[in-house]
């Protein structure tokens, strides 16, 4: 028999389901932008620069002779994304435990930070699927409670 939720939890869960909701998309928006700074600095062979010799906002390219000075987006969007997706797995993990689901669900709800535009489809049935569940229990508590007065 799996293990639920204990009703006490219900109101940590919610918290846990909304910072997971945030992540979620802060992750695959980043992971979109990763995606398309990839296809700039390999498809095209430029790389982002802000505040650079070459501008406020410049594509260089890859094999320029001369070193832009300045901010490197290219690797502050990954670096960026790197260290947001920690935060969703965290976000994964604390919703998993609270809900206790098998683990196999913890790593399909870690794959949405690793497959471009997954995040948002997987937060949306994981999202639905915590608040059908929350809402059930909670009728059949209430139902319970009723029944015993």
């Amino acid at each position: 028999m799996p293990l639920a939720p204990k009703s006490e939890d219900f109101p940590k869960i919610r918290g846990a389901l909304r910072f997971y909701q945030v992540f979620a998309y802060v992750t695959g928006i980043m992971l979109l932008l990763l995606c398309v700074e990839m296809i700039i600095k390999y498809g095209m062979g430029y790389q982002l620069f802000a505040f650079s010799n070459y501008g406020v906002f410049a594509l260089v390219d890859v094999n320029e002779p001369v070193a832009p000075t300045g901010l490197d987006l290219s690797t502050g969007i990954l670096i960026a994304h790197g260290w947001l997706y920690v935060v969703y797995l965290f976000s994964d993990f604390r919703l998993w435990s609270l809900m206790r689901w098998n683990f196999a669900k913890f790593v399909a709800i870690a794959l949405g930070g690793v497959v471009p535009f997954l995040s948002f489809f997987v937060e949306a049935r994981i999202t639905k699927q915590v608040k059908s569940y929350l809402a059930g229990r909670e009728a059949e508590e209430a139902t319970l409670v009723e029944a015993s007065n």
